[in-house]
């Protein structure tokens, strides 16, 4: 038996990495909105080689102050979580992020 801690990751079924890690990223609250960033629509891409991952996000802004907190927490959550040993995050505004890119709930939650 390996002494490595067991992956979270090697316990679901393969292909389905990147989904469980989207769902994972629901701990990634916007300070400034009280809302995670996948029902906010701020992650665009999410892969998964082996033990790393590549993450491909926006702000909802680009004067948005808190780009550098929103990954470090993408991070924090997937490593800390045992999901991979390096994450790499890359902010992006192309395209620009719209309300639009929330979801139905998120979006009927502040009245729209």
């Amino acid at each position: 038996m390996s002494r490595d801690l067991l992956s979270v990751a090697r316990l679901v079924g393969p292909g389905t990495e990147a989904a469980q890690l989207r769902d994972a990223l629901r701990d990634v609250i916007d300070p400034e909105l009280g809302v995670d960033i996948i029902n906010l629509g701020l992650v665009y891409g999410l892969e998964v080689d082996g033990r790393e991952a590549s993450v491909l996000m926006t702000t909802t802004t680009p004067a948005c102050p808190l780009g550098e907190y929103l990954t470090d927490e993408v991070r924090r959550v997937l490593v800390t979580g045992g999901w991979v040993d390096r994450v790499e995050v890359v902010i992006t505004h192309v395209p620009a992020w719209t309300p639009d890119l929330m979801s139905v709930e998120t979006k009927r939650a502040f009245g729209w």
